[in-house]
């Protein structure tokens, strides 16, 4: 079968333990007064922040910090940051933090650029943006890489996703160092995230073989890394794994895209903003791979990362690969203690009709890209199934 896709992706990554030291001489290529884009505790908490500004003061970089972003950014706190960097004439973003602030750092940098509204930008395509600089503290996100920002419109309780080509960051520092200081709960999380960016790049419709085998070496480093880094938060083998891995899968979302796990659960934490990203995914994953397992490539493709994951024993049908993986799903959510369901994590049964239609009203380009084609029937009936 022949098939056609574009590749490209521009961001020099700066991978190793205590990377961060090389912020300074980073930025200093893009500017010297900076906005560093964060959120409300953890970065400040284990003395990051603190570090960081240290750094680039020594390199003469300026610094002003931005740090009232939440865990599912708002509309109004990216605009909020853009004024900011408006106001102090900054010239370069840095966003530090994990997926969150990366995320905001992208679109603050569009924001600035404009005296609008960031919202508009899903309309209207940025003529430029400012330069950014990532520097991940979580392993899950991916956006250190990618062009992509999600941002949620607490009015309507929208999350949409959306990235143009300005929006890629000019340089990523990944330091899995930093990554020492996760909370057990958040490396589940965000663990779990980059096994379904892996999972969705893999096998959706725009899947090509450069991201495909980004994937495959994600799938082969979460096996041996994802739970050592849960249970050894120390293990810096295990942290660098981890993060490895979140670039690769960022690197392949950027290109493959996501499906129908992205597609609804955006909508699941943009109405129940305490809602953990990763927490949502788990709670829609088993159901979502059921509905997929039934197309004939992502059956394939199942047994494929199955035979990544599993010691395989006796003589076993494609087919039984494939439900192989569904079974290894369940365990690594169980041990992640992130075995739970869209009930258990107090969504409102009543909310789940406006969720299925902003699956398709925000986050349509992820339905389409899912393996098997559904309509908001199929998706309410998955959110239902997922309730359970």
């Amino acid at each position: 079968m022949s098939f056609s896709f574009n590749f490209f992706n521009p961001v020099r990554i700066n991978f190793g333990t205590d990377s961060l030291q090389e912020a300074g001489k980073i930025a200093r290529k893009y500017g010297t007064n900076a906005l560093i884009v964060t959120g409300k505790s953890s970065m400040q908490k284990f003395g990051v922040l603190d570090k960081l500004t240290c750094i680039l003061q020594k390199s003469g970089v300026n610094s002003i910090v931005f740090s009232d972003i939440t865990p599912n950014p708002t509309v109004g706190e990216i605009d909020m940051a853009a004024k900011v960097a408006r106001t102090n004439h900054v010239d370069l973003i840095i966003g530090l933090g994990g997926g969150s602030p990366l995320d905001s750092s992208k679109a603050v940098a569009v924001a600035a650029k404009d005296n609008i509204s960031v919202w508009d930008y899903l309309k209207r395509e940025p003529k430029s943006a400012l330069p950014v600089i990532t520097i991940v503290s979580t392993s899950g996100t991916g956006s250190e890489v990618n062009r992509f920002s999600v941002m949620t419109n607490t009015k309507t309780g929208e999350k949409p996703g959306f990235g143009y080509e300005c929006m890629y960051p000019k340089e990523s520092i990944i330091d899995p160092v930093i990554m020492q200081s996760m909370p057990k709960y958040v490396t589940a999380t965000t663990g779990f995230d980059v096994f379904v960016h892996s999972l969705e790049a893999y096998t959706g419709s725009l899947s090509n073989p450069i991201a495909d085998s980004y994937c495959e070496k994600a799938f082969t480093l979460l096996k041996e890394s994802l739970v050592t880094a849960y249970n050894e938060p120390e293990n810096i083998k295990a942290r660098s794994d981890m993060a490895a891995a979140s670039a690769l899968a960022g690197l392949a979302i950027d290109s493959a895209g996501v499906g129908i796990i992205h597609a609804l659960e955006h909508p699941v934490s943009g109405n129940f903003p305490n809602i953990a990203h990763g927490a949502g995914l788990a709670a829609l994953t088993v159901e979502s791979m059921k509905l997929n397992i039934n197309n004939k490539t992502t059956k394939e493709k199942y047994a494929r990362v199955a035979h990544i994951f599993g010691k395989i024993k006796g003589n076993k049908t494609e087919e039984d690969m494939a439900y192989e993986l569904l079974e290894t799903v369940k365990k690594i959510l169980t041990v992640l203690n992130l075995n739970v369901s869209l009930k258990d994590l107090k969504v409102n049964e009543a909310q789940l009709e406006k969720i299925a239609k902003e699956a398709f009203t925000t986050m349509n380009f992820a339905v389409l890209n899912n393996p098997v084609q559904i309509d908001e029937n199929n998706a309410l009936k998955l959110l239902k199934d997922s309730f359970k």
